[in-house]
């Protein structure tokens, strides 16, 4: 049944059914995806404690106490970083299959390759690195202000422990391969699908601040919600996640460099990563300043303005439960971290 909302056209009033609808959608796909990573994890532990202590166990607490007591195991990158594909990979399969059928074909245009994609997503991949460089650099300046009066930021590690060809492989499967891909189609391609067509603004400030929360810790949250930004930008400009996805995939690999080149065992590289950043930024930042005006869009003519549909979209309920669950478990890092 649709609702009548007062002061509203009914032309205008149709169209916020409409972004609250997508909105809805939106909102189950993006919590549907949190519970299947918890329950998949939990199996993962169940399927760890079998293949390690060779008996089979559905008690859950206990296969956790077991692989917490064998830290020797798994605090290796190999054992995080499977679990970490499994996990993500196969609730993403069960999620892409809902987004699907929600937003029943919608999604394809959003997904489909082409060379001019590719060749945008190479052209975008040096000045992304600016913006991010630039962004880990404030965002340590605040952490550096937050530690010294005493409050403990935690951050994520993904330097290699115990390396093997297995943790190198794992680490660039992981890392480089399916974590851009899979947040690229969950946080670029369904937001940007549910809410670009009411309004680009809205679309690109609720990717970037989902994609930024996400991450779970202050550091790579305030890095990610700025570089969020930029990928939306892009991927709404070429209407494809195909150039967020290399982009991203180019962002990942530039930070595991030095992480990845010490776990081979490569003598030197060193220098010869820290010239390769160099001549990066800097072609970044000619690239950037050439490019900018590509990335300046206006919003399509509709029956509401950009400012009611964002106000329509961050009012929703479920949008709301989404970007309080992220708020949560970063706070919730942040208080064990300083208890």
């Amino acid at each position: 049944m649709n609702i009548v909302r007062p002061y509203l056209t009914p032309e205008q009033a149709e169209e916020k059914n409409n972004i609250a609808l997508d909105c809805y959608k939106l909102g189950v796909i993006l919590l549907f995806y949190q519970v299947l990573t918890r329950a998949m994890r939990f199996l993962f532990y169940l399927a760890a404690y079998t293949y390690y202590n060779g008996t089979l166990t559905l008690n859950v607490n206990s296969a956790i106490k077991y692989l917490q007591d064998h830290d020797d195991v798994t605090a290796s990158t190999a054992f995080r970083m499977s679990g970490n594909i499994g996990v993500t990979f196969s609730s993403v399969v069960l999620t892409a299959v809902l987004a699907h059928i929600l937003f029943k074909g919608r999604i394809g245009p959003w997904i489909k390759p082409s060379k001019e994609r590719f060749a945008a997503g190479v052209l975008w991949s040096a000045p992304n690195y600016v913006v991010g460089m630039v962004a880990t650099m404030l965002t340590s300046y605040l952490v550096g202000i937050l530690n010294n009066s005493g409050i403990a930021v935690p951050t994520s590690d993904f330097s290699i422990v115990q390396p093997s060809k297995a943790a190198v492989l794992l680490q660039i499967g992981y890392v480089i391969i399916a974590a851009p891909i899979i947040e690229e189609y969950l946080y670029r391609c369904l937001i940007l699908n549910a809410v670009a067509p009411y309004s680009k603004s809205a679309a690109v400030l609720l990717s970037a601040l989902c994609f930024g929360l996400m991450h779970g810790n202050i550091p790579q949250a305030a890095g990610a919600f700025v570089s969020g930004l930029l990928y939306a930008v892009i991927a709404i400009k070429t209407g494809s996640i195909i150039p967020t996805i290399i982009i991203h995939s180019f962002n990942n690999l530039i930070a595991e460099l030095y992480s990845l080149t010490s776990a081979v065992g490569l003598s030197g590289a060193d220098d010869v990563i820290g010239i390769f950043y160099v001549l990066t930024a800097f072609a970044g930042l000619l690239m950037g300043l050439l490019m900018i005006k590509r990335l300046w869009f206006k919003e399509d003519k509709a029956p509401l303005s950009a400012k009611q549909v964002r106000a329509t979209v961050f009012s929703n309920p479920l949008i709301l439960v989404c970007i309080g669950w992220y708020v949560l478990t970063i706070m919730t890092g942040l208080l064990d971290a300083n208890s």
